[in-house]
């Protein structure tokens, strides 16, 4: 993932505010005169069988497809771009307007403003977390009758483990792009780890051996419990906390999303095992330190930190750095102790307007995208993500995933209990806010991980049960 996009998606997803969604589902009802079964076709619609809005056919309307997408680096907008212009030209008396989301700005907060303005977008960027409660605000066309007609794409021919983050009560609402499992890796630093005779990582590694490796490796030459070298790095976040917990056994919420479950031993568990690495083992960095050296990839990347548990849009700036001098390696993250590890599920998909008056044109493009060879290529040279469609796997199992470990990923998303993504639907923004206030606590050693939980968990609870 190019630096744009890495910064502004991670940055959005630990900092954006529920009010924003909030707005977003509030504004997002289908407009007085949206199309329904029965609406006449729109002028411009290539002659059809069935009116736009019914049943889907071959056809397809004619005119502008309004396409609005998030945090897209130049060279990633590019592939989208080129790819736009081989769907206009397969799609006679159509074009493609590609918008950008402009910099700086919240891509919820555009999308809430272009829906209340009644200029909402044919097609959009969705994310895992905000298809439910989308779907059950009327703002996202649901793709099951397009599926069931269409001869070049089936439901099948999606990953089954990861569909559940685009679908709601068992209907498909977003088109899979592609997976991110997160954090997916641990890289390391091989002359670090020679220097001091520690094995290189593999991925069958648990939490333990990460933990005995970044103690050796850690360098506190004046004893001050300041080391010039720290053994491992990693960023305080939802993504990886929820790995953690679910990793360990435990969960955020229990029974439908009503009850928090952070005070169950596994869970806070978890958390203070990777707590005490930084508090009480010292070989990992506090959050201030990591701010002081401009971030855990910046520290890694200048040979202040041996281990680094990373994500997929990591590769960029790690290839530069190899170029540079950086002799590094990586494999998949480690299991919790008890073997098992659980992935949370980064998810890029597309959503349709179901306003649009182009829902035919709008599906054969989200259609057309996900099964395009050349442009799932193309995102792929960026990050290595996971290719959302079946038949695209051989995009991603390359020499250089494989040298990575990342070939196991093919396992993972295929199976619905290794990979995940958090409930509570459009309150997630705000709840784990809520959480990340507690555990920040706990990673500088002013509360435990068990009373954090406590702490947090009835606040939860009173948000789950707010209308």
């Amino acid at each position: 993932m190019n630096v744009h996009r890495s910064i502004s998606r991670r940055r959005f997803l630990r900092l954006g505010g529920s009010a924003v969604a909030a707005g977003v589902l509030a504004a997002c009802a289908p407009p007085a005169g949206a199309p329904s079964a029965t609406t006449a076709p729109a002028k411009g619609t290539v002659a059809a069988e069935e009116p736009v809005g019914a049943q889907p056919t071959a056809a397809y309307e004619q005119g502008e497809l309004y396409v609005l997408v998030c945090c897209s680096g130049p060279e990633e907008q590019e592939a989208k771009n080129e790819f736009g212009q081989r769907f206009s030209e397969a799609h006679p008396g159509a074009t493609v307007r590609l918008e950008p989301m402009p910099a700086g700005q919240n891509y919820f907060e555009k999308l809430q403003t272009v829906i209340a303005a009644g200029t909402a977008p044919d097609v959009y960027d969705m994310w895992e977390g905000y298809v439910q409660p989308y779907a059950k605000n009327g703002a996202l066309l649901n793709l099951e009758p397009y599926l069931e007609k269409d001869a070049k794409l089936k439901k099948s021919d999606l990953w089954e483990g990861a569909l559940e983050a685009v679908s709601w009560q068992g209907d498909l609402y977003a088109m899979l792009i592609c997976i991110m499992p997160g954090p997916v890796s641990l890289y390391y630093n091989k002359p670090l780890l020679d220097a001091v005779g520690v094995s290189y990582p593999t991925s069958d590694w648990t939490w333990n051996q990460v933990r005995d490796a970044a103690i050796k490796l850690t360098v506190d030459s004046n004893g001050d419990g300041e080391p010039e070298q720290y053994g491992l790095v990693f960023d305080n976040w939802f993504v990886p906390w929820t790995y953690w917990i679910w990793s360990n056994g435990g969960d955020v919420f229990a029974d439908n999303d009503t009850r928090c479950a952070l005070t169950d031993p596994k869970a806070y568990g978890a958390i203070q095992y990777w707590a005490d690495l930084v508090v009480r083992d010292k070989c990992a960095p506090t959050a201030s330190v990591q701010s002081t050296m401009q971030g855990s990839m910046n520290m890694f990347k200048s040979d202040m930190a041996a281990l680094y548990l990373g994500n997929c849009w990591d590769l960029a700036g790690l290839n530069d750095a190899r170029t540079q001098g950086l002799d590094w390696g990586a494999c998949l993250a480690p299991k919790a102790n008890d073997g098992n590890r659980v992935f949370y599920q980064h998810t890029w998909c597309w959503g349709i307007w179901p306003g649009s008056k182009k829902q035919n044109l709008a599906w054969e493009y989200v259609r057309d995208f996900v099964t395009d060879e050349k442009m799932i290529t193309a995102f792929n040279t960026f990050q290595k993500a996971f290719p959302g469609v079946k038949a695209l796997l051989h995009t991603f199992t390359t020499p250089e995933t494989e040298a990575l470990g990342w070939t196991a990923i093919v396992d993972i998303v295929g199976d619905p209990k290794k990979l995940r993504y958090p409930g509570s639907g459009a309150k997630w923004d705000k709840i784990s806010s809520m959480i990340q206030a507690e555990w920040d606590l706990v990673f500088v050693g002013d509360k435990t991980a068990e009373q954090a939980a406590k702490d947090v968990c009835p606040v939860v609870e009173e948000e789950l049960a707010r209308a």
